[in-house]
């Protein structure tokens, strides 16, 4: 069985009557087989369907804002030249008219015009229905010139040709029968000679009648088309002494013949280069005419379908959906639309039914893959629509601008906003968003705009009472046109509150850990002084045992002390990671010496380091005043420098430069290592991350993965950046920024070119 459809939308708000009615005037226009065209008082044209484009040539915008009757040339029937007059008098005019086509073509319109009114009776627009009837009134005219000409006999030519007299030849006679012009004046000729002798000898020889057409050229160079009928007449002998016959001019008809061909021949071709299927059924539900693509539907060549009953030929649609809105349409002389499935093939397609004086033109096409994608959608839209509707997270329809038009209850408990709220246009997401996530609101409309969507960001709003609410938000634009972005939004408050509760335990974890390593350390501090004063003041001579043990005990303290700073630089990392998640690290910002502070930090590693060459370069000034915490940035240093010889051969050099420009200073570390991947390089800066080629060259006990992290953080505090350069088994340059103390008094010295550096 075929099921019917209705193609409905869904819609959140309710339009005015008025948009309404104009919305329903313009659907139904559309779908108007006729050309519909819509013009204001004036008679400018506001409304051109896509009939009136295959009609008269012209599309919808070369129509528009155009005077109507100028751009048709449009000229009343001989029978009714007061039609505007009846129009303006009776608000509705039916007849015949006469108008132009694009291409020049005349075109014999039935047209219905009526003029609509506004609520106060004054004309607002004239409503157009035109339809074709130049074939139909063609047909007619032909018929009736027919029957002028058997009525006018006086106009029909007589000749006689005497076959035995070898001066006379049958196209002389015609050219007499025609008119009584001198010879010379006028011209008589075949299009084929050779067809014609046949015919003559044809008739001669079997008695039949003869026919043919000649060509007629008067005096002033016009062609006529002349038919010629004949009989040979014999004598008693059975010999043909003559042909009698008449000619008459019919070369109206053949013009009209030729103008109908023609316009078939258009028709044909314009039918068949339709992408929808087309037939026409006759009064007796036979195909009349069936274009390519309706054959290849219904699977039968054209050639067979002609002249065969619908039902019989395609028996599947009987009892259908298919056949109930046919009857209906040919019933009411309405034209019907409606959409079907095709049990057979389980294809959809969408039908237009138009009644016509001949019976009935089918219109459809497959729009199988739209269904099936409709369908599809409607259920993915009823899976969103139930994953909004549970709450589990908060959604947001919005503009770009702020303004919000739907938000979910998750996201108005959230911000603690009701529907009253939101009904009356107070939520807008850049009025509750702070300062400082303004560039991330940036970036994500950026996002957008470019690529359609933002990825998830962590960021904060204000709640209708002005306390934060941290969140994490990602969203896609769904409308191109008119830019709105749906958004999903998740509450992190209970699992920053995690957050901070871990932190502050490792805190309190890693204060606990230093105490007994705090005292450990210092038990062997002490235990090492005095095994090196027992040495200093020992005897001359010991015995070897005593002294292979004394040796021992103090490699065996040096490894333990060894250890307990390891474990004291990850217990501080710990810390300080703990401290700035909570946002309890203090810095003491003052004016420092940027180049004494990496000179210290330089020799104080290079001490402890030993015999690892370790280069330094500096700028030829002698100071680079900044505005820092001395301590903190003497850290970030030395964590960038550890890293370097961690995972450097011993034999390598680790190069440390100071760098600056007009606004800022820049501390370089280069290592010639191992370097990082393209994907490590995302990561370097997470907490808890480490390379996984990552290997520790020196034995300096487990990396966390806050190093680098505690470095970013305490950069971007001092309100610098921080970066690297690198290249798998090429080595790295990790760098730093620190803003220069204004104003800038100092001299400005070249960049350092270092062949060994890359930046």
């Amino acid at each position: 069985m075929v099921k019917s459809y209705q193609n409905k939308q869904m819609r959140t708000y309710t339009a005015p009557p008025q948009q309404i009615e104009e919305q329903l005037l313009t659907e139904l226009i559309e779908m108007s087989h006729d050309a519909m065209i819509i013009c204001d008082s004036q008679q400018h044209i506001q409304s051109w369907n896509h009939s009136a484009e295959r009609l008269y040539g012209w599309t919808s915008q070369e129509a528009m804002g155009r005077i109507y009757h100028e751009l048709l040339q449009t000229r009343p029937s001989e029978g009714d030249q007061d039609s505007l007059f009846r129009l303006l008098k009776e608000d509705h005019w039916e007849g015949e008219l006469v108008q132009t086509s694009r291409n020049g073509t005349s075109i014999i319109i039935k047209s219905s015009q009526t003029i609509l009114k506004n609520q106060k009776g004054h004309p607002m627009h004239i409503l157009i229905a035109n339809q074709d009837i130049t074939d139909k009134k063609q047909m007619e005219q032909r018929l009736q010139d027919q029957f002028l000409l058997t009525a006018k006999a006086k106009e029909i030519g007589f000749w006689a040709w005497d076959i035995a007299n070898v001066q006379s030849t049958i196209e002389t006679q015609i050219l007499a029968a025609l008119n009584n012009m001198a010879q010379e004046e006028q011209s008589l000729y075949l299009a084929d000679q050779i067809a014609n002798q046949h015919a003559i000898q044809r008739a001669l020889q079997t008695g039949e009648n003869y026919f043919d057409e000649y060509v007629f050229v008067d005096k002033n160079q016009r062609e006529h088309w002349i038919e010629v009928q004949g009989r040979a007449v014999y004598d008693e002998h059975k010999k043909p002494t003559r042909m009698i016959g008449m000619a008459i001019d019919v070369s109206r008809q053949r013009q009209k013949e030729n103008q109908l061909n023609e316009s078939n021949h258009r028709l044909h071709t314009i039918l068949e280069s339709l992408r929808d299927a087309f037939f026409l059924l006759d009064h007796n539900w036979c195909f009349n005419y069936v274009n390519q693509q309706a054959a290849t539907f219904i699977h039968q060549p054209m050639e067979e379908l002609l002249g065969q009953n619908i039902w019989e030929a395609v028996p599947a649609l009987k009892g259908t959906i298919f056949e109930e809105k046919a009857y209906e349409a040919v019933r009411s002389r309405h034209s019907i639309q409606f959409g079907a499935i095709f049990e057979p093939t389980q294809h959809w397609y969408d039908v237009h039914l138009h009644p016509i004086p001949e019976g009935l033109s089918v219109t459809y096409n497959d729009v199988t893959p739209y269904k099936r994608t409709e369908i599809a959608l409607r259920a993915s839209e009823h899976k969103f629509k139930t994953l909004i509707d549970a709450n589990i997270m908060g959604f947001t329809l919005a503009d770009l601008d702020g303004k919000i038009y739907e938000a979910n209850d998750e996201l108005l408990k959230m911000l603690d906003y009701t529907r009253e709220d939101l009904a009356n246009g107070k939520l807008n997401w850049q009025d509750f968003t702070p300062m400082d996530y303004k560039e991330i609101d940036r970036q994500a409309v950026e996002d957008l705009l470019n690529t359609g969507v933002f990825t998830p960001v962590e960021k904060e709003y204000y709640n209708k009472h002005g306390q934060r609410v941290p969140v994490l938000m990602a969203g896609v634009m769904v409308n191109n046109e008119r830019p709105l972005c749906a958004a999903i939004i998740v509450d992190l408050t209970s699992q920053k509150e995690l957050e901070k509760q871990k932190e502050t335990f490792m805190s309190i974890v890693g204060h606990e850990l230093r105490t007994p390593l705090t005292a450990i350390n210092g038990s062997m501090q002490l235990a090492q002084r005095r095994i090196q004063r027992f040495l200093h003041n020992r005897p001359e001579t010991l015995p070897p045992d005593v002294e292979i043990m004394i040796n021992k005990l103090g490699k065996l303290l040096e490894q333990s002390l060894r250890q307990t700073r390891v474990q004291n630089r990850l217990i501080n990392d710990m810390l300080d990671a703990s401290r700035l998640a909570i946002d309890k690290l203090e810095l003491a910002m003052q004016p420092c010496d940027l180049i004494n502070v990496v000179k210290e930090t330089v020799e104080d590693i290079r001490y402890a380091e030993g015999n690892h060459p370790i280069y330094l370069i500096l700028p030829e000034q002698t100071q680079l005043q900044v505005t820092a915490d001395s301590d903190r940035i003497s850290q970030v240093v030395a964590n960038y420098i550890t890293n370097a010889l961690k995972y450097s051969n011993p034999d390598t050099p680790v190069t440390i430069e100071v760098t600056k420009d007009e606004n800022e200073a820049r501390v370089w570390v280069q290592d010639q290592g191992q370097g990082l991947s393209e994907e490590a390089q995302k990561h370097i800066w997470d907490r808890y991350y480490r390379a996984a080629n990552a290997k520790d060259k020196k034995g300096h006990g487990v990396n966390l993965g806050l190093g680098l992290h505690i470095c970013q953080i305490l950069i971007q505090r001092h309100n610098g950046q921080v970066g690297v350069i690198s290249q798998e088994n090429k080595g790295s340059s990790f760098w730093f920024s620190l803003p220069l103390k204004q104003p800038d008094t100092l001299e400005v010295a070249p960049v350092s070119t270092h062949p060994g550096l890359q930046r």
